[in-house]
Formats: structure tokens, sequence, C-alpha cells
């Protein structure tokens, strides 16, 4: 079906309504939603259907087609026994043989065996592709399945990203974070049978028992040695050129706030006057200072809010960041807060 621009659209599976306002590239339109003006977004044309065909699907907006079943939900166990001594938080890959009895995929679990409750974050990728993501709350001993790792992905030596927080009475304590690269020679080795799930998987250690149970906010008088025992390392390895990681100011990193909007009238006053060049120019300005100052903290990831208007921004803050030496990877994808107006920003 083709769209012409005015044309009154609505989004297949989620019920939304907009008009579109501009033709893209590769049979996508750019959509100005009806229940946020301020807010266009880019959508395949698959996934529209027009004002006439909606009246017929509007009584199910979120309906999925018979032949794109919904995935099975994601696992969650509960260990039905005390563990004695708990090992702390662990990733465990748990092999998948096919028919012929040949392993090509290992279902990933974040494994919980500590009688303590977690807020989590965690993302498995590669170079060149997400494998999964995951977050929200782990229970006391508990496992929570996460997806699929291919055995393929192991040649692109995948990453995993991880954040957490434990849960107190007095709510969410100190964030803690940890990159970990997997590599398929440390992989192969660590076959062991897991607890909670209780099956042999390929298991590694995010964060030991010991370092949770002893965690506590430090006093003020001792936080920067505190920081300077406990900020993430950078994540890629050091070589004999590279500069040795410095410990930053722990005030400075407590009130960096990790985003950026470069929309420039964040940015400056009598802007009216400037041309496009001129306002291209004094953006990428404070990205670059942001994206410094970022790197220099030690700060694992950013959000850098450019809209989406003309692409312009975006497309030359992308190329920027392919170049970036400190940059592991960068990704415009939709956001709860940002929709498509942000680039998320990881660093090594």
């Amino acid at each position: 079906m083709l769209f012409a621009i005015g044309t009154k659209v609505q989004f297949r599976y989620t019920g939304e309504s907009g008009v579109v306002t501009a033709l893209l590239d590769e049979g996508m339109l750019q959509v100005r939603l009806d229940n946020d003006p301020d807010m266009e977004i880019p959508a395949f044309e698959e996934d529209l259907i027009s004002e006439g065909e909606a009246g017929l699907t509007a009584a199910k907006p979120k309906s999925v087609p018979n032949n794109k079943p919904s995935p099975p939900p994601k696992r969650e166990l509960k260990a039905s026994y005390h563990i004695l001594k708990p090992k702390g938080l662990q990733l465990a890959f748990e092999p998948m043989p096919g028919r012929d009895g040949t392993v090509s995929q290992y279902n990933g679990w974040l494994i919980n065996d500590t009688p303590l409750e977690f807020l989590f974050e965690l993302d498995l990728y590669t170079g060149t592709r997400d494998i999964f993501t995951a977050d929200g709350k782990l229970p006391a001993v508990s496992a929570q399945e996460l997806g699929i790792l291919r055995s393929d992905d192991l040649n692109d030596l995948p990453e995993v990203f991880f954040s957490v927080q434990r849960v107190s009475t007095e709510g969410a304590e100190l964030l803690r974070e940890s990159v970990i690269r997997i590599r398929p020679k440390q992989f192969f080795n660590n076959l062991q049978t897991v607890p909670v799930v209780n099956f042999p998987a390929y298991r590694f250690l995010l964060l030991g028992f010991d370092e949770i149970s002893g965690q506590t906010t430090p006093a003020k008088e001792d936080l920067a040695e505190y920081t300077r025992q406990n900020i993430r390392t950078p994540r890629h390895r050091a070589t004999g050129n590279s500069a040795p990681f410095k410990a930053f100011n722990v005030e400075e990193f407590a009130s960096f706030e990790p985003e950026i909007d470069l929309h420039i009238e964040k940015l400056i006053r009598g802007f009216a006057r400037l041309d496009k060049g001129e306002i291209l120019r004094i953006q990428m300005f404070h990205f670059q200072g942001f994206l410094d100052k970022a790197i220099r903290l030690g700060v694992p990831r950013v959000f850098v809010i450019h809209g989406v208007g003309e692409g312009k921004l975006r497309e030359t803050i992308a190329a920027r960041l392919r170049e970036h030496p400190q940059v592991a990877r960068f990704k415009n994808e939709f956001h709860h807060k940002y929709g498509y107006g942000a680039t998320e920003v990881i660093f090594r």
C-alpha cells in the first residue's frame, strides 16, 4: 500500500494514530503522533494501516497476526531449598542440543543464589548485534531466563554489560556495574552444575556474594578511597601504548548528568539569527565536550538527545561515534523516554 503525505494512519500493533508527514527511504514513512504532536517517528509501511482500514481493526489495535505468534514468556525459577554457601550473581549458558546431539545455541540464565533481592540491567552484545537484553527485579534465590546465544556469536567475542542495585528496606542501594568479555576458550572451560536451576551450564560470576554482602555506603571521608577500589575499569584491554587509567574526581562523577540535549534552544540564546551550518557546529561543539567528559570520568553509557527532524545532526553524531576508539557501540532505537530522538552511546 502506498501512503501519501497527510494520510491518517494507525500503527498496526500499538493502536496509536497519526499523520504521515514525510516519505523516507527504504519503505519508511515519518509519522506525527496524534497524542503527542511534537513527536515525529519513522515507521515501516507494513507496520501502518490507513484510516479506512483502522476503522475495521479499531476494536483490536494490539492484536498480533496469526502468522506471527507471540514468543513464549521468559521463565523464572525459584529454589526450593536453602543454599548454604551462596556464590553470588551469575550468568549461565545452558547447552541446547539439536536432534543430532550437536549444540549450536545456548539458553542464557541470570542466577541469584543469595538471600538478597536486586534490581538489574543486563546487555549481551557483539560489535555487530545485540544478542539479548533484560532488566527488572531479581528475587532472592532465583533464576531468570534471558535469551539465546548462538555458537557463532562466540567468534565475535561477546561482551556483557551488567549493572545491579541491592534492594533493602531502605530502598535500592549503591549501583554496581561490570563489563565481561566472553572468549570461546574461557567459555568452554566453565561447565559446572549451576545452583537454583540444577543443570550443567557454562557459568560466569558477575558479582561475588562476599562483595555483595559486605557492600555498604561509605562514610564521606572514605568516599574517594571507596571509589578508587570499586569503580569499573575501562572496557578495553590495556596495551603498551595505552595511557594508565586514573581515578576520576568523585564529586564530579556523582554530579555528572549522563545525557545532553542538543536542541539549539537548550544550548544558547539568540539562535534565531544563525544559519543551519552554524547551529550544527555549535551542537557538535557541545556534543564533543560532553563526550570527552563522559570518557574522562569513566561513565559507562550516555544518551545524546538530538531529536528526529531532518536527521542531519543524528547522522553527524553517528559518523563521529563510528570513528571514536573509546566507543564500543551506539544505537538509535525507540526508547520509552526519548522515542527515536536520542542515541545511546556505550563506551569501552
